[in-house]
């Protein structure tokens, strides 16, 4: 299985695996021996027996940076949930996993699954249909004056926003 020790040579030494190197090399095993049993690098069981003497145990580093709030399996509930309710907030999806975490991380499992938010249609796109007949009728009142154009009441608003926040729906 020359193969699959070249494949494993570069993995992380699972806890069962540094137990077995401790203990082959506590009964007195040589490093090429053990590293034959084990099916990894002598580099790699030197290194484990070299912190097991130094400092007494042979877990793994702790990672850098701040731990984990959420499982693997919350994280995919936090998806679940967006993608079935699409109107539901962030603070109604924490309040419905039942761990204290910040919105930001909500937000950040979303991107991570590719899913972001968007403001929904206001109006469907134009068919070529539609096109035609909003050109007729513009074409049937281009002869219009203005006390003609002052009987017409328009609809289109626009919103300008000076703030920050325009309190639109997004899904």
């Amino acid at each position: 299985m020359p193969g699959k020790r070249a494949r494993r040579h570069f993995s992380q030494l699972s806890e069962f695996e540094r137990s077995l190197i401790v203990g082959m090399k506590t009964a007195g095993w040589s490093t090429h021996r053990v590293a034959g049993q084990v099916h990894r690098s002598e580099c790699a069981v030197r290194n484990c027996w070299e912190q097991w003497t130094r400092k007494g145990t042979h877990a793994r580093k702790t990672r850098s940076g701040a731990t984990r709030k959420t499982t693997r399996r919350e994280d995919r509930r936090i998806v679940r949930q967006a993608l079935t309710d699409t109107i539901v907030t962030r603070s109604t999806i924490r309040a419905d996993i039942g761990v204290v975490i910040v919105p930001q991380t909500i937000s950040r499992h979303l991107a991570e699954a590719n899913l972001k938010s968007k403001r929904p249609f206001r109006a469907l796109p134009l068919t070529p249909e539609h096109r035609q007949l909003r050109l007729q009728w513009c074409q049937a009142r281009s002869m219009w004056n203005v006390t003609d154009w002052q009987k017409v009441v328009f609809s289109d608003e626009f919103r300008y926003v000076l703030g920050t926040d325009d309190n639109r729906v997004r899904v």
